[in-house]
């Protein structure tokens, strides 16, 4: 199995679906704060018959109540933090065209950066509270084509305070982001260390069982039929015994090596005992497996591996069975285990 298929398992699943709840919260809360506050506004500025500033606030609570009946039925995270930002930037430009009840709008932009920066991430957000940042620039330092008048003291006051804002927004957003990418890495080392064999630094027991035999349930990728072989050290007791655990550690260390070379990038050798291993053939029939199998036992037996000068003669024995569904696997790593033991019991150096 190779390096970046079994990191493959720890990525950032766990972490991914922590920030996307994150991010559906924060939509859900600006959506309907949004649109309580527009419902307000809508209602204040059509009482005080400001045609203008009524539509404006009126079609974004449109486009809020319509946003959020778009990810009810689609549940398309990105596409509604889109639109809604879209919506933002919008709403934020014509707000300062038209200058807001009492000439205010100017005070009710300084939100929008942080919503931004929370709806797209700080690169996106970046670039789109850029795009927000300049339009203002240029519209407030034209004014003959607005509608509102600003003074040019309030200007400049608001340009610069709303710049600070982005500003604070974003180092909030990037530190926050390479710090949640940061734990992300900490925590995926840390699964990977849990499901690695130390000795021999295949995945171990733990790894099969708790993680590659609840992912392969899944339909995609389809793992079925699956190989399943056990196998086990020929008379590993004794190299122990005679030559002293540092050279069985050595044994295993060397077996794993030559093990994985015999394999596909796709197939997994695990280490599941003291000198028992599991090998994982997916999407593979019997045949095919069993030549795979044979593979493994010919490269172990004629592995070279010395000590004291004295060259070490290593086999393996080999029980092979296929599964053909995820129900079936339990039943068939017993049958491959009695298949192990029958090429034990048949003078080993033999597959089942």
């Amino acid at each position: 199995m190779s390096t970046s298929l079994f990191s493959h398992f720890f990525e950032r699943n766990d972490s991914n679906y922590v920030d996307y709840n994150r991010r559906l919260y924060s939509f859900l809360g600006f959506s309907c704060f949004g649109c309580i506050a527009l419902s307000f506004f809508s209602y204040i500025n059509y009482i005080n018959n400001d045609k203008v500033i009524f539509l404006t606030v009126f079609v974004t609570l449109l486009i809020f109540l319509a946003n959020l009946a778009l990810f009810y039925l689609y549940k398309c995270l990105d596409l509604s933090c889109n639109v809604i930002s879209l919506s933002i930037v919008i709403f934020c430009i014509v707000l300062v065209y038209q200058g807001g009840i009492d000439n205010t709008a100017l005070y009710w932009t300084f939100p929008f950066p942080l919503v931004l920066f929370a709806m797209l991430g700080y690169l996106y957000g970046s670039i789109t509270n850029g795009f927000v940042f300049v339009s203002l620039l240029l519209m407030l330092n034209n004014q003959e084509i607005l509608i509102a008048h600003y003074s040019d003291s309030e200007v400049i006051r608001f340009l610069s305070s709303f710049f600070v804002v982005n500003i604070l927004s974003f180092i909030n957003e990037y530190f926050r982001e390479h710090s949640h990418s940061a734990m992300t890495n900490i925590n995926i080392s840390k699964e990977q260390q849990a499901n690695t064999d130390i000795l021999t630094n295949l995945p171990n027991r733990r790894f099969i069982d708790a993680v590659f035999f609840p992912a392969s349930k899944a339909k995609v990728p389809n793992r079925f039929p699956m190989v399943l072989i056990m196998a086990d050290v020929d008379n590993f007791k004794s190299f122990n015994d005679h030559y002293g655990h540092h050279t069985g550690d050595r044994i295993l260390q060397k077996l794993a090596r030559t093990m994985e070379k015999s394999i596909r990038d796709e197939d997994i050798v695990s280490r599941v005992g003291g000198e028992e291993f599991l090998i994982i053939f997916s999407n593979t029939d019997y045949d095919t497996g069993m030549k795979i199998a044979e593979k493994i036992r010919c490269a172990v037996s004629e592995m070279k591996l010395k000590d004291e000068n004295q060259e070490l003669k290593i086999t393996m024995s080999l029980g092979v069975t296929i599964a053909h569904t995820y129900s079936e696997i339990e039943s068939k790593l017993k049958e491959a285990d009695e298949k192990l033991y029958q090429a034990k019991n048949s003078g080993r150096n033999c597959i089942f």
